[in-house]
């Protein structure tokens, strides 16, 4: 496999928070439909250290719970 050299690009931040605030409404339905969570429960069997259903992943120094926040303003 050839390594491919690193590019740096310097993006503007107004130009990744858009495309952003584009992509976060289409992760959500991804997230919420029955495909989405099949997919993150396979996700969560291969990284036990994540599931906040477990004692592990209390002793991981994983956050337990992530905030959510409301930027739809």
């Amino acid at each position: 496999m050839t390594k491919r050299p690193k590019i740096d690009v310097a993006l503007p931040e107004e130009l990744l928070n858009s495309f952003a605030k584009a992509l976060v409404p289409e992760i959500r339905a991804f997230y919420d439909s029955d495909e989405g969570k099949a997919y993150f429960e396979k996700w969560l069997a291969r990284h036990p250290e994540y599931d906040e259903r477990t004692p592990d992943a209390l002793a991981s120094g994983v956050p337990v719970s992530v905030q959510s926040t409301s930027h739809d303003k």
